[in-house]
């Protein structure tokens, strides 16, 4: 049977016009169109489903009604049972406040990029509400190719997840360090890979661990410029924050935060580079309060 195991979709919408979802990657390579075509769609807000598309495929054009300005919806394609583990969230607003263009957003679970089930995964649980503020890392690990911190491919960046589960075993322990790891990708996308995840403590920013989620970014932002999408990636970093504050339980995410941001700089609180100059000099666009 084919399952979806991820979605894209934008994560700001305007009312009255079209949004575009794509399943992008499944439990089979190249599964073939018939395949394809069976897979279905459900759109819920809270847990209320307002719309379903059978057969509708791998892609679903979904044309917004102006009914549902302010709410953000669920979007999850399926075969069998739709998941919120599979899904996208999408924030509907009127044409006047839309945010700067955002990027599709995609996550990948530690079972999307194959994390090793031998190693323990690390980190204590930490209840949401202790969330009070996010810092902001690079992983100085590059692409190696002429645009050092943009990756091409869902493989590359499942690899490179792996990687980060044992890379730093001797000083951090066999897991990734950071709650997400963000990727920022040739055509646009933000990927964000689970390390941690939201939900445990990490081994991002010694005295912080508990209190404040690590996102890093895969590149090295200090040597290398940020992508050309970088201004949409961001913006659909910030919506994803939002959507952890609003939606999700975070209800204290951003009360402790610098003076004039609403995210830390590893380097605000360390002796250190950390997240390269090229995305500190961004960090007050990443906005969620």
């Amino acid at each position: 049977m084919l399952l979806v195991r991820t979605v894209s979709g934008p994560a700001e919408v305007v009312a009255q016009t079209t949004a575009t979802y794509r399943a992008t990657s499944f439990n089979m390579s190249n599964p073939p169109a018939e395949l394809l075509r069976q897979i279905n769609w459900e759109i819920k807000i809270d847990r209320e489903t307002v719309a379903r598309f059978d057969d509708a495929g791998d892609t679903l054009r979904f044309d917004v009604p102006a009914s549902m300005t302010g709410e953000t919806i669920r979007v999850m394609p399926f075969v069998n049972s739709p998941s919120p583990v599979v899904s996208v969230l999408s924030r509907i607003v009127d044409e006047g406040s839309i945010h700067q263009e955002s990027s599709n957003l995609i996550i990948l679970s530690r079972a999307d990029w194959g994390a090793r089930t031998d190693l323990l995964r690390l980190g204590a649980i930490v209840d949401r509400s202790r969330r009070t503020k996010v810092f902001i890392h690079h992983t100085v690990i590059v692409d190696n190719d002429a645009t050092a911190n943009q990756w091409e491919s869902v493989d590359e960046v499942k690899q490179k997840m792996r990687q980060l589960q044992t890379v730093r075993r001797q000083d951090l322990g066999a897991d990734v360090p950071y709650s997400m790891v963000a990727f920022c990708m040739a055509n646009g996308d933000l990927i964000l890979g689970e390390g941690r995840g939201i939900d445990r403590s990490g081994a991002h920013t010694s005295g912080h661990n508990t209190a404040a989620l690590g996102i890093s970014f895969q590149g090295d932002f200090e040597h290398h410029p940020v992508p050309a999408q970088f201004n949409s990636q961001i913006a659909a970093l910030s919506n994803w924050l939002r959507q952890l504050r609003e939606q999700q339980g975070f209800v204290n995410l951003g009360t402790e935060r610098p003076m004039g941001r609403e995210v830390f700089a590893h380097r605000d609180v360390r002796a250190s580079d950390c997240p390269g100059v090229h995305i500190f000099n961004r960090l007050s666009a990443i906005r969620f309060l």
